[in-house]
């Protein structure tokens, strides 16, 4: 009997025990391949192959053809110039960026930096599908993961976008793809080699965005505690690891070796020593933790829900589903659990300390673009998870692959076609057309004052990159307040005069440094100076000898006296809207430098009838304030007429808001201007007064029944003019 119960519960043991899955990978992967592994790892090759050459192949078709907005300019112009991007400087990129400049037989220099993130962009496709195919052994896993993210609008713009996050993207992934075959092999010597892989990656991942650090964090917390499990923490190992981690970092040295040579007409920082390149490094113009130079305080609550909802709307709620479905199924699936762990530790350091330091207070326009950039970071190891969901879903449901592989070509087209529209750039030179047609209305020899990225780098990239206009010299407000500025770029505009080392508004006249009247004393009488797009942007209230006309995009530097207002309202023309059309409205989102450029044109429209008004505002003269009034509103009231013209005809598409809305409240305000200062509020029947009055409430009313949702929300002034129409003699 005792015999017969230790053969029936070893028997029970038996019975009771798992069978192990044929889905799970039950030997590591160095393992030798056999027979049997051969059609399937052949399978795979031609996966990843497909995956690549249909991202080339879509990228290539919609990518940007020439400039495109925000700081392409500027790494463009920078890697052709061999200078420095700003902090904490791209070295990587920028040296990638030069090899395709030079390598590329066509096409202008944008256009061969777009290409780069188009490769880019395939390559860090075909990894996520290489490390999909790895955790799941599933090609159609892998191919819907692929095209749930590489052709989701955020990675698809970003991927034909000549900028670095294409490149830190397929670092990301590269770490991820490696990390995989880590968490599984067991072989010692194996686990040590695909560390120094690991500590290579991370060191080329550091040279380029340093949002990175967040994975290359988590990454060396695993290795070492994995190294220490299997005996492998040695003096030896650890000083050979740091080593190799560092040796790709010796890129930096590109930024002092650009400084020593200033070849370059663009470039930020000086980095001839130690003090200048840390500063630089860690971003000190910014602030080191933080994303834009703001102290104001972070709404991290508002960040996650503006992660969140960007993450669902770009990669949609399924995915989201199948990733956090992933963490459930790792209960029972057990050989890659810790690689899991890898990714969920990866995801929620990112987003955490993201969220914690991410100081941008205004998320809507193009803050808003400028924020869901880095989201691309974090959707790495989301997608990875959710294809791993995917896989244990289709398992447990026993679902065939043959079945699947249909409807993973259905995904695909449907993903592309949904998407393809808004991402297709291919006829987009908006940003490259409005940086022409400004350069080209310049007299010769201009000195141009700039702010801000739009106006900045396109300017900067044309008349370097493409040799448009190269005699306008372009200065950055942002920089020529910086020591370095004259150092570094000084010898490259000889012709430019600076009084001092450095610029200030309010510098003393007795000082090294120099205010803008100084400067203009020193340049206006020998070439004409210029500031575009926002002349708030640089100290105009100070100037007692010199002030500042519209003109066109830009605004021109003249001395006091030199053109009276009356007489510039009287001549000023209508703008010729043939010239130049800005881009439809239609065709971008709010998030888009096209957009911000839609804005710029129709603030340059106005502002000719804005200085009118100002000039009314700063004049004591009764009846010269009048006809400053009545020049301001006839401006406005014809450009309105015309522009309304040239949308009934189909040649101008309307603004993002009414333009209705826009120029009535402009025009109402003129008209109330004239009704208080002209006839001291009159309101006799049949008088002048009684006729602006009715003009205000005319204008006000087509305002208040045409201003868009947003409109209402952002305009301090709507509750204002709602009271007016109420107490129309207020």
């Amino acid at each position: 009997m005792g015999r017969s119960r230790l053969k029936n519960s070893k028997l029970d043991k038996t019975v009771l025990q798992k069978p192990p899955s044929p889905e799970r990978p039950l030997k590591s992967p160095s393992s030798p391949e056999t027979p049997q592994d051969l059609p399937t790892k052949a399978l795979d090759r031609i996966c990843i192959g497909f995956i690549f050459l249909l991202s080339m192949f879509i990228y290539l078709s919609t990518v940007y053809p020439s400039l495109p907005g925000g700081d392409s300019g500027e790494l463009m112009v920078t890697a052709k110039e061999f200078g420095v991007a700003h902090p904490p400087g791209y070295p990587l990129f920028t040296i990638l960026a030069k090899l395709v400049i030079f390598g590329l037989p066509c096409g202008s220099t944008a256009f061969r930096v777009n290409i780069l993130s188009c490769i880019l962009g395939s390559v860090t496709n075909a990894l996520l599908g290489a490390c999909l195919l790895k955790a799941t052994k599933n090609v159609t896993v892998a191919l819907i993961i692929c095209a749930m993210t590489g052709f989701s609008r955020l990675f698809w713009i970003w991927n034909i976008t000549g900028e670095v996050f294409s490149l830190n993207n397929a670092l990301c992934m590269a770490l991820f793809l490696v990390m995989y075959d880590f968490c599984l092999e067991e072989d010692t010597e194996k686990k040590l080699k695909l560390t120094y892989v690991l500590a290579i990656l991370s060191g080329f991942a550091m040279t380029n965005q340093h949002t990175s650090s967040m994975f290359v964090m988590a990454l060396i917390c695993f290795v070492l505690s994995d190294l220490f499990d299997h005996g492998l923490i040695t003096t030896h190992n650890v000083i050979n690891l740091t080593i190799a981690g560092f040796s790709p970092m010796l890129l930096y040295l590109q930024l002092p070796l650009a400084s020593y040579l200033r070849t370059a007409r663009v470039t930020w920082g000086d980095h001839r020593t130690g003090e200048g390149f840390l500063f630089h490094f860690f971003r000190k113009d910014y602030g080191t933790l933080k994303l834009v130079k703001d102290d104001a305080e972070v709404d991290i609550w508002r960040n996650y829900s503006i992660l969140t909802a960007d993450l669902m709307r770009e990669l949609t709620i399924p995915v989201l589903l199948l990733a956090l479905f992933s963490t459930t199924a790792m209960i029972w699936r057990d050989h890659d659990r810790k690689f899991v762990c890898f990714l969920k530790t990866t995801l929620v350091l990112y987003t955490g300390f993201f969220c914690t330091f991410a100081n941008i207070t205004d998320v809507e326009g193009i803050y808003k673009g400028v924020l869901e950039r880095f989201w691309l970071q974090a959707s790495l190891p989301l997608v990875i998870m959710a294809g791993i969901g995917l896989q244990e879903l289709i398992r447990l449901a026993k679902i065939r692959k043959t079945l699947m592989m249909p409807v993973a070509f259905l995904i695909i087209a449907a993903r592309i076609h949904s998407n393809y529209g808004e991402c297709d750039q291919s006829e987009n030179y908006h940003v490259e057309q409005f940086g022409r047609h400004v350069l080209s209305q310049l007299p010769n020899n201009t000195i141009l004052f700039t702010s801000g990225d739009l106006s900045t780098n396109t300017f900067r990239y044309l008349t370097i990159a493409e040799n448009v206009r190269p005699d306008v010299d372009v200065l950055d407000l942002s920089f020529i307040g910086s020591r370095w500025y004259i150092p570094m770029l000084g010898h490259h505009m000889s012709t430019v005069k600076f009084p001092g080392i450095g610029y200030s508004p309010q510098a003393p006249w007795n000082s090294r440094l120099y205010n803008l009247e100084q400067f203009l004393d020193r340049n206006l009488p020998t070439r004409p100076v210029f500031v575009c797009l926002k002349p708030r942007a640089i100290d105009t209230v100070s100037l007692r000898k010199y002030k500042v006309l519209p003109f066109s995009f830009c605004s021109q530097f003249l001395p006091k006296g030199a053109i009276d207002p009356l007489i510039y309202g009287k001549q000023i023309p209508t703008p010729n809207l043939d010239k130049y059309l800005p881009p439809k409205t239609e065709l971008f989102g709010d998030q888009t430098w096209e957009n911000v450029l839609i804005h710029e044109y129709w603030d340059a429209v106005v502002k000719p009838g804005r200085w009118l008004w100002d000039a009314g505002e700063n004049t004591r003269n009764v009846e010269k304030k009048k006809q400053l009034y009545l020049a301001a509103y006839e401006y406005l009231f014809r450009t309105k007429e015309q522009i309304t013209t040239k949308i009934n005809e189909g040649s101008l598409s309307p603004m993002s808001w009414n333009h209705t809305s826009y120029f009535s409240k402009y025009l109402g305000v003129q008209c109330r201007q004239l009704w208080v200062h002209t006839t001291g509020r009159s309101t006799v029947p049949g008088s002048q007064g009684a006729k602006y009055q009715e003009c205000q409430r005319k204008h006000f009313t087509d305002y208040i029944e045409s201003a868009a949702p947003l409109t209402r929300k952002l305009d301090k002034d709507f509750d204002n003019i709602l009271m007016l129409l109420k107490n129309p003699g207020m």
